[in-house]
């Protein structure tokens, strides 16, 4: 059963799907903070605030787990929602105050939904889907939803927890380390990520570099084409800021190519790629590692 949303995140949804503004650069680590979407706790019963807390504690930890963001802390996140009234938010102060005084980047609202089926033997079974939508707190736009509630999995989850796991792996695959390739010694390559983007021994990155940008031949539009993939590289040790891979890759590895996880993509990076200034910092960036 999916619980009712209370009126203040139903306008934080609203805001949410209005067009983004000016989306944020690609970064190692992002403050989020997480409330619930579900009905107002005063008018629910003990079950399901233990539920709700238990889905809370279970995204938490799988936001955590993924090493790309700092939490703040529920009850600081609370006080600012509850001390503002709907006329106070549509006005931006409460964005204001979740930018100015806790330095937050997303908002996360917490949903879930028990889904209760037979198995081929007729026994109940109850699926646990948690779902998050990601706000971006400076410009009030639906980033992303992420959910436990993958495809390719063939055991359901049951509990809060399992469906926590498979948040986790639908979190990294949308926000997934991102960096650069900062010196090359033959096949060789060090990047300027680490234990402390999630990297370990064995991991596999790709290197990508953007398509070629295609012109619309009615609008005149800059078409962004995908990333393509050139090559991978393997970790072979990680210290906390950088690792050494090896490379798999036809010709030299560039300097200042970038990389990541095998089989992701960034939001993030896609969302930049759209916006000039950005794209232009990225570059930029580049650029300095090639002097």
């Amino acid at each position: 059963m999916i619980l009712k949303i209370s009126p203040l995140l139903a306008v934080l949804l609203l805001l949410a799907n209005t067009a983004p503004g000016v989306a944020q650069v690609e970064k190692s680590l992002y403050k989020l903070g997480l409330i619930s979407g579900e009905k107002d706790p005063r008018h629910e019963s003990e079950k399901e605030r233990r539920l709700r807390e238990d889905v809370l504690n279970a995204a938490t930890d799988a936001f955590v787990a993924t090493r790309r963001f700092t939490m703040v802390e529920r009850k600081q996140l609370d006080a600012v929602f509850t001390e503002k009234s709907l006329q106070e938010f549509i006005g931006g102060q409460v964005n204001n105050k979740l930018t100015d005084v806790l330095g937050l980047d997303l908002v996360g609202v917490v949903g879930y939904t028990l889904d209760v089926s037979k198995s081929p033997k007729g026994e109940p079974v109850t699926k646990c889907i948690i779902d998050v939508r990601l706000v971006d707190v400076k410009t009030a736009a639906l980033l992303a939803t992420v959910t436990s509630d993958r495809p390719s999995v063939i055991l359901p989850s049951s509990t809060p927890r399992e469906a926590g796991q498979l948040l986790y792996k639908s979190i990294r695959d949308a926000f997934p380390p991102l960096g650069y390739v900062v010196s090359v010694s033959g096949k060789e390559v060090v990047i300027d990520l680490g234990s402390e983007a999630g990297l370990k021994k064995g991991d596999t990155l790709e290197l990508v570099q953007e398509g070629e940008q295609i012109i619309h031949p009615v609008t005149g539009k800059v078409l962004s084409s995908p990333m393509k993939v050139i090559g991978e590289l393997k970790v072979v040790t990680a210290s906390p800021q950088v690792s050494t891979c090896k490379a798999k890759v036809k010709g030299e590895v560039p300097v200042a190519s970038l990389v990541r996880l095998k089989g992701s993509r960034s939001l993030f990076l896609d969302w930049a790629a759209r916006v000039p200034f950005l794209k232009k910092s990225a570059e930029d960036k580049k650029e300095e590692l090639e002097k």
